[in-house]
Parts: C-alpha cells; sequence; structure tokens
C-alpha cells in the first residue's frame, strides 16, 4: 500500500472576520506531506500562526511550516524505521523547529525583511503506525484521537503568557527548539492526528483543560476516515471555518490540518 493509501490527510486554512474587515492576509499557514516509513508511511503537518503585530508574518508563517515539514520529511528518509524511538522522533521535530526559524531569518535577509517582521508559531507532527510526535512553540493544539474508540490527548504544552494573546514565536528565542513542548502517543492507541490554530482553540477545546472537544471534533474525523472521496474533505474543511459557525465565534485567522490512517489499513493489520 503507498504512502498516500496508508494515511488520509486533509487540511484547510481562512482568514478570520476581523482581518477580513481590514481587508488583511491571512497569517496562518499549513503544508503536509506522506512519506515512506519502512514497509509503511508518515504523514507530516506543519501549522503556524503569524504574529498579528509583524506586517509580514503572513510570508514568515508560510516559509516556516513549509521548512518544518521538509525537515522532518527528511528525516524520516534518512533513517530506518526501526530508528524512531520517541528520543529519536523528539529529536526529529525539534530541529524541524531550529530548521524553520533558520529558513526564516534566510527568507527575511533575501528580502530585507527583519525577523520580528516574519513572527510566527509553530506546530510540527508526525504520524506513523508505531507512534506520533509533535513538537509545539507558541498556541494551538496538537491532539492524538482514537476514532472509534473515542479517546483523545493533547500531545503539547502551549506557550502563553500573563497577558489574553500573548504567546512565543519562534523568532522571538535564539534557540526556540530548546523551549519547545514535545509530545507523543502510541500510533497503535491513536489513529488520528490533528493540528489547530489559536483561532480555533475556544470551539475545539474544552478549556482550561485544553481537551478536545467531542461536539466539534467527531463529524471532521469521520468524514476524513471513512468517506469514500478523502480528496474531497480539504473542500468541506474550508468551508466549516469559513462559514458562520466558526466564525461567529472568533475573529482570528483559522486553521486546521488532520492526518487519520486508512480504515482498511487499520483492519488489515487487525488479521
Amino acid at each position: 500500500m503507498s504512502g498516500k493509501q496508508h494515511w488520509r490527510v486533509a487540511a484547510a486554512t481562512a482568514a478570520g472576520a476581523s482581518h477580513l474587515r481590514d481587508d488583511t492576509p491571512n497569517q496562518d499557514a499549513v503544508a503536509h506531506r506522506v512519506v515512506e516509513i519502512g514497509h509503511g508511511a508518515a504523514a507530516v503537518i506543519a501549522v503556524a500562526d503569524g504574529a498579528g503585530s509583524a506586517p509580514r508574518s503572513d510570508e514568515g508563517s508560510r516559509v516556516a511550516v513549509d521548512a518544518a515539514v521538509a525537515s522532518v520529511a527528511e528525516g524520516i528518509n534518512r533513517r530506518p524505521a526501526a530508528a524512531f524511538s520517541e528520543v529519536m522522533a523528539a529529536s526529529l521535530v525539534r530541529y524541524a523547529i531550529e530548521r524553520a526559524k533558520i529558513e526564516v531569518e534566510r527568507y527575511g535577509r533575501r528580502h530585507n525583511a527583519p525577523a520580528r517582521e516574519l513572527a510566527s508559531t509553530l506546530i510540527v507532527a508526525f504520524a506513523s503506525d508505531s507512534l506520533m510526535t509533535a513538537a509545539q512553540v507558541g498556541d494551538g493544539a496538537v491532539i492524538a484521537f482514537n476514532i472509534g474508540g473515542g479517546d483523545a490527548m493533547t500531545l503539547c504544552q502551549a506557550h502563553t503568557g500573563e497577558y489574553a494573546n500573548e504567546t512565543t514565536f519562534i523568532t522571538s528565542r535564539s534557540r526556540p527548539h530548546e523551549i519547545a513542548s514535545v509530545g507523543h502517543a502510541s500510533g497503535h492507541d491513536y489513529d488520528a492526528l490533528a493540528l489547530i490554530t489559536d483561532g480555533l482553540q475556544n470551539l475545539a477545546l474544552k478549556m482550561p483543560e485544553r481537551e478536545a472537544f467531542p461536539g466539534f471534533w467527531n463529524p471532521i474525523l469521520h468524514d476524513l476516515a471513512h468517506t469514500d472521496e478523502p480528496e474531497a474533505v480539504p473542500a468541506r474543511l474550508h468551508a466549516f471555518i469559513s462559514g458562520e459557525r466558526v466564525q461567529s465565534r472568533t475573529g482570528d485567522d483559522v486553521t486546521i490540518a488532520i492526518a487519520a490512517r486508512n480504515p482498511q489499513k487499520a483492519e488489515e493489520g487487525r488479521q
């Protein structure tokens, strides 16, 4: 089974209501890739939320997610599947944070933009049959799910400050990979992984516990896992997050990315 058949990935991003009113760009970004790993595959995902006060943060967030996904994918390709212990996986996603900061700063030098004008948060994660691992700098959330059993686990701690909307950006620290929150989940116990930027936190999470809110997640997860046309899910996700139900409850940009193991592959693994 090829990687794309092994994992289904869907993602969408939309400008928030306040950005639409002010005619400012969507400062969120998302990237994903499915890569072969041994006889299986891994889904690699990253989301970033550009700082509202940074005039070119939409560019910075795009560079950050592209660099992070490329770094993890390259790291997976260089290592045998058996090498992916939690320690090795943590090193992989921390290095992706480091590479993202380097690439954002390099982009800034090429385009005459100080790093502070490109500031963004970053979450990068990968999901394989045996292990899910994520690293997070800033706000947003990354959650592992068992779709059939209904279990969910938030993998990383968000960086939030003393004041509302205060967070940490990868460009605001000299070594952001060292302060990144890293978490793991067993790929045997969980079959889906989801990332969101903070525009969706109050809808998708029970606060302040930061636990997944089933009423938000269950329809989305079941759609991706069980549809006969997974390639149509991103359009449905975009229609949902840009629709009235979401836009009336948040003024911020909103981004969601989900990887779900193909249920046919899961059934083959149980046989």
